[in-house]
């Protein structure tokens, strides 16, 4: 075989390899997501295996995916939505379905992600369950109040300017609820009124309507609040620093949120795509993404790569409970999402 002909060959073998390999060829990946989800803990590693440059945008609300990816407000390849906004991106086509044979970490996500209705439309799957949480109702254990088991304790007179709670619709969510309204996604005007009535009548109690986990946190470490929602962070943290922070697990139920890495439109030829779901899917990927946020994830085998004290930890607050799964009030597309918020900016302008 001639020299010539011999580097011919040898030329087409490598040609035949980065084709099979395209991350060796390297590319860029524009993510639009919560902050957190692109924390360079894991970002980086998936850098250095692919070859993929990794460009993040963060939002601050669910609202803000919608205003950017039908709107066009920016070129992204991947975002992460909530469940109570994932299907509005669906029915809008603006974002592709997920081919799950290219994901085999799915295989080992807990069965409620498996193929979740938030994200499923006519059999077909639109997204990559990830990040997932609790919306915990906390009480400081020293404020001398009996443990409640209702969200009623929210409105007693003894918490009066001592509550906190987000500023968000979850907050008719919560009082939906509690009022013993079944329907919390799809509420009547009717019933609206009597939610706004009631959330008008906890405002005295209201020391604060936060916005972030960390705000929550600092207002309970302050003792400036005795109470209120928070997510899994807010309480693993004030508990690190010895604080005695119950959590209420209330009779009404409590609400849970799931957010999906969703492909935008046109984005699945980008070859970064699926070689980040499928890292961010890993359990070592998603254990490491769990020391950054806290946050619950959806690949049941995440909790073994964990520390011994943080794996205990997240069984203790019941993320790896299949029966305690299944009986949170899971966010749903709210279709008059116009209408919660315009309940709730009267609320608060009470």
């Amino acid at each position: 075989m001639s020299v010539r002909h011999l580097m011919l060959r040898l030329i087409s073998a490598v040609a035949i390899l980065l084709l099979a390999h395209p991350a060796v060829a390297g590319g860029e990946l524009n993510i639009l997501s919560w902050e957190g989800y692109a924390d360079a803990s894991f970002v980086k590693p998936f850098e250095k295996m692919s070859g993929c440059r990794v460009s993040a945008t963060y939002v601050g609300s669910n609202d803000e995916f919608v205003a950017k990816i039908i709107a066009g407000g920016g070129t992204y390849d991947l975002i992460t939505p909530s469940n109570d906004t994932t299907m509005r991106l669906i029915d809008a086509g603006a974002v592709e379905p997920i081919d799950r044979n290219r994901i085999p970490s799915m295989n080992d996500f807990f069965p409620i992600f498996s193929s979740p209705p938030w994200i499923t439309k006519n059999g077909t799957l639109y997204g990559v369950p990830y990040g997932w949480g609790i919306v915990r109702l906390l009480l400081d254990a020293d404020a001398g109040l009996d443990k409640p088991d209702s969200l009623a304790y929210l409105w007693q007179p003894k918490l009066r300017g001592k509550v906190a709670i987000w500023d968000d619709v979850e907050a008719i969510y919560t009082a939906s609820r509690y009022l013993g309204f079944k329907n919390t996604y799809d509420l009547s005007d009717e019933q609206l009124q009597k939610v706004k009535a009631a959330l008008i009548a906890l405002k005295p109690n209201i020391r604060k309507y936060w916005a972030t986990t960390g705000e929550m946190g600092t207002l309970l470490q302050a003792h400036e609040v005795l109470a209120g929602n928070a997510w899994e962070p807010t309480l693993v943290s004030l508990r690190k620093i010895g604080r005695h922070i119950i959590d209420v697990v209330p009779k009404e139920g409590r609400s849970a949120y799931s957010d999906s890495w969703m492909v935008v439109r046109g984005a699945g030829t980008n070859a970064c795509v699926y070689q980040w779901l499928n890292w961010v899917s890993s359990p070592k990927a998603q254990s490491l993404a769990h020391a950054v946020t806290g946050f619950g994830y959806s690949n049941a085998k995440m909790p073994a790569e964990l520390a011994e004290a943080d794996r205990r930890q997240y069984e203790e607050l019941g993320m790896t409970d299949p029966n305690v799964i299944k009986t949170l009030d899971w966010w749903q597309l709210v279709r008059r999402r116009g209408k919660y918020l315009e309940i709730w900016n009267q609320v608060k302008a009470q």
